[in-house]
């Protein structure tokens, strides 16, 4: 992951310096200078406070649990760590207690919420280097129906294509373009909304992880540049303000799409191609369907990776 710049301590952008700095706070069993240092390099990476917040607190948790708990030093990891872990706090509580309050076991929404936070804190440590044994196993989790159901077969995609098609110029255009960026080149919603004119060029096109940096550049398929290649000719021709440099814009307002106004569109061509309901359903099938192809066409795990922008492409649908 690269560094946005924002970190206030220049210290942290120093490789060694922040190596240093993290082994010997864990070398102290310094949880609060752990969690500066995390909140940093997820300040640097454009996460939010609330975001920061949370995943704080499941670090330090699980900090204590392997010190505390368990007795270890540093980052002494066994291979079934994490999930006794996560088994602890789903059926006896937190372990980083303020004073003499109760352990409750965490609900299931708080629990992938944690688990999602200490995975950012594995690559914290990389990006410290002080990373983790590839041992290490993390649970498998089953989220809701969501998370359950099957990529968009060939069949559908087209059933897709065809509901789009029968809308009038230039929605037709925008909904081919984002239903292939979405089912052939795997992009999510957001990665859509930060999607800039510049970002696309000569079949390659810029991922942004937030909208001040590209995370990845991807080949696009044959189809998948004809249908945006069309939607920016569209674009054109509705004369959108030279200001506005999102690449993809209402058709009718002429202002940038924001990520509710993708599901919307996915999910209502869902119900009219009679593929199925539901804004969340539409969406991870529609990146399920993308992973496939890219494992056909790809064929390695690193390249799979890259290509989604994921650690772990192998891992259920809506972790991707």
């Amino acid at each position: 992951m690269d560094q946005l710049g924002l970190f206030e301590d220049q210290g942290w952008l120093d490789p060694e310096e922040r190596r240093r700095r993290v082994g010997e706070a864990l070398a102290g069993r310094d949880v609060v200078k752990v969690l500066q240092g995390f909140d940093f390099f997820l300040r640097g990476h454009g996460h939010p406070e609330s975001s920061r917040s949370v995943w704080g607190q499941a670090l330090g948790d699980f900090l204590s649990w392997l010190w505390l708990w368990r007795g270890r030093a540093g980052l002494e990891l066994e291979p079934g760590d994490v999930e006794a872990w996560y088994q602890d706090l789903a059926t006896a509580g937190r372990h980083r207690l303020e004073g003499n309050a109760p352990r409750d076991p965490l609900a299931a929404g708080s629990l992938r919420t944690w688990l999602h936070g200490l995975r950012r804190a594995a690559e914290f440590f990389a990006w410290a280097g002080h990373p983790w044994p590839d041992e290490v196993r993390w649970p498998v989790l089953h989220k809701d129906r969501a998370a359950q159901q099957p990529p968009v077969t060939h069949a559908e995609f087209a059933a897709l294509l065809a509901a789009a098609d029968a809308y009038g110029e230039p929605e037709r255009s925008l909904l081919r373009a984002i239903l292939y960026l979405a089912g052939d080149a795997g992009l999510r919603q957001r990665e859509m909304e930060y999607l800039r004119l510049g970002d696309y060029a000569g079949g390659r096109l810029g991922v942004r992880k937030t909208p001040y940096f590209v995370q990845r550049r991807i080949d696009l398929s044959p189809a998948a540049r004809e249908a945006l290649e069309a939607w920016l000719a569209a674009r054109e021709r509705l004369g959108v303000d030279p200001t506005v440099e999102a690449l993809f814009t209402s058709p009718r307002r002429r202002v940038p799409l924001r990520q509710d106004a993708f599901a919307r569109r996915f999910a209502r061509l869902f119900e009219e191609a009679r593929v199925g309901k539901g804004r969340r359903i539409a969406s991870q099938r529609l990146r399920s369907r993308a992973r496939e192809l890219a494992w056909q066409r790809l064929g390695k795990r690193q390249l799979v990776a890259e290509f989604l922008g994921v650690e772990h492409p192998e891992g259920p649908v809506w972790t991707l």
